[in-house]
């Protein structure tokens, strides 16, 4: 239904003449000289029966339709608040036209059209009731033009606007899959992590009933669902992670973790439907695993473990687990030796999504409990190998000396085999990267490379200088680049072990060893990003040794 001036309607039809539009005409002509009025309950008063009006009729005298739109427009800018609420509501149908019908209009018009919604705009961003911007975020139309403007009221600082947004207003736009991804992880993050308790319910619950069906298809062109509702689709919630890309978002301190965490918490349907065969584990993606690692930490996390018959009934054991996470490893080392030779863009495509399953492995295997002696020799092989691997990323050598650390267990005897693996891999990734003999001394000072001093190779003897005067300053450059990515390499494994590790440093050989031949070198050198990791790592020894 529209409501059309009389303008919109020939002139040989006319204005059609009806009871309701009599009585309408007649209410209009008594109340529109009230809204002037100086009693404040008068003019409230005649603010809301003239809104009511207006929305409950199909069309509106054009005489009139002029008279209640500047008449509710300057009520916008009365001095009582609950006026202001009556002309929101009114105006807000008007706006709602006036936008259906834009494109029909001439240039006049749409600039007329345009100055009242924008008017209406500046008021729900600058408003201070938070009754009035609350009745505007649910009364003004949903367009293009109008929408960043609505939901970015889910900043307001009044929460039950904040609310009414997730609970009313998000719920009556349709499909999720119309906003953008940004907008979607920001609308999560902000609802979830909202002061407001009630905010944070309504937006689990938004994600957890209306985003699933709006991803299982669930209702029909109008928005209805049907009577019985199917049952729980596990393709719909793996389209859904990928719809909040939880390779970004699912991310420690990510969103994705905490939406998972209320998905489960609110729908035992999905928790009990989920299953994880060894199909399941041999193709996984993005989304498979998070869905896994997801489900585990929410197991995990309930304290009478309640939870721990569907871990032990849908996750593999340690062992499996270990073989598992064996084979994705080689396939991301695979693909992080073969991206050398592509170009940039190509390589960071093909390794991103593998590391993130490789990530997510790595945290599900955190959480297990290492009693098991075949899987915890299993694992404890794999993860000294993988530790050894000079091209692992960063992210992924933090995981593994965490997993490896929890294997080794937390004792003191535990904890000297665990620094002593760790160095070890330290020496050995070393001696992988830079491949050949270095010209800078001989390969047994493998620590103190961490000087970074290309000039003292000219001191190491008269072989070596007949090697340094036969290279091009390209290959001096090249040589000095991979030195200090050796180090920086060393010393981040160095930071992760010291992370993790809590006895005394002076009663451990390992670590004693490597303050003096990896840190106190690299605190030394010339090379500003190999001082400042050198320097972590001195803070952490100090720690350890106060």
């Amino acid at each position: 239904m529209a409501l059309l001036p009389e303008q919109e309607i020939s002139e040989d039809q006319g204005f059609p003449e009806t009871p309701t539009s009599r009585l309408a005409s007649h209410l209009f002509s008594v109340l529109l000289p009230l809204l002037m009025s100086k009693e404040k309950t008068v003019r409230y008063r005649a603010t809301q029966i003239i809104s009511f009006t207006v929305n409950c009729l199909d069309s509106l005298d054009d005489e009139y339709y002029n008279l209640v739109r500047v008449g509710l427009t300057k009520r916008m800018k009365d001095k009582e608040a609950m006026v202001r609420v009556q002309a929101a509501l009114g105006l807000g149908r008007l706006a709602g036209n006036d936008a259906s019908e834009e494109n029909e209009e001439d240039d006049s018009d749409n600039e007329e059209a345009a100055g009242l919604l924008n008017k209406l705009l500046e008021s729900l961003q600058n408003d201070p009731s938070a009754d009035v911007r609350r009745s505007l975020l649910l009364n003004l139309p949903l367009t293009p033009a109008t929408l960043p403007y609505l939901l970015e009221r889910a900043r307001d600082l009044d929460g039950a606007t904040r609310r009414a947004l997730y609970s009313r207003l998000l719920p009556a736009l349709g499909d999720f899959r119309h906003l953008s991804l940004s907008m979607r992880e920001k609308l999560l993050r902000w609802g979830l992590r909202d002061r407001d308790e009630n905010v944070r319910k309504a937006t689990a619950r938004l994600f957890r009933e209306r985003w699933i069906e709006d991803c299982a298809g669930i209702r029909d062109a109008e928005g209805n669902k049907p009577a019985e509702l199917p049952p729980p689709n596990i393709d719909a919630l793996l389209e859904l992670l990928e719809r909040i890309d939880v390779i970004n978002s699912g991310v420690e301190k990510g969103i994705a973790l905490e939406a998972m965490k209320e998905f489960w918490d609110g729908r035992p349907d999905y928790l009990e439907a989920v299953r994880f065969e060894d199909s399941f584990w041999d193709n996984l993606t993005s989304e498979s695993v998070f869905l896994a690692r997801s489900l585990n930490d929410f197991c995990r996390q309930e304290k009478d473990g309640r939870y721990e018959s569907i871990i032990e009934e849908k996750l593999p054991e340690i062992t499996k687990l270990g073989f598992f996470l064996q084979r994705y490893i080689n396939i991301l080392i695979e693909k992080l030796r073969a991206s050398t030779n592509a170009g940039e863009d190509q390589a960071e495509q093909d390794t991103v999504e593998q590391e993130f399953i490789v990530e997510q492995l790595l945290h599900i295997a955190q959480t297990l409990d290492y009693s098991d002696e075949v899987g915890r020799r299993k694992m404890f092989s794999l993860l000294r190998e993988t530790l050894a691997t000079p091209e692992l990323p960063e992210e992924i050598t933090k995981l593994v000396i965490e997993v490896l650390c929890l294997v080794c267990g937390d004792d003191a005897a535990g904890e000297r085999e665990f620094c002593g693996i760790v160095l070890e891999a330290v020496a050995e990734v070393h001696d992988t990267i830079a491949g050949e003999p270095s010209v800078t001394g001989d390969p047994d000072d493998s620590f103190h490379s961490a000087k970074s001093e290309v000039t003292d190779s000219t001191e190491k003897g008269s072989t070596s200088s007949k090697k340094l005067l036969l290279e091009s300053p390209e290959d001096d450059e090249e040589k000095a680049f991979k030195e200090i990515m050796v180090n920086m390499k060393c010393l981040h494994i160095a930071q992760c072990m010291l992370q993790n590790v809590g006895g005394n440093l002076k009663d451990n050989i390992h670590l004693v060893t490597m303050l003096n031949n990896l840190v106190v070198p690299a605190v030394r050198s010339h090379e500003a990003p190999i001082r400042e990791r050198g320097l972590l790592c001195l803070g952490l020894c100090c720690l350890l040794d106060k």
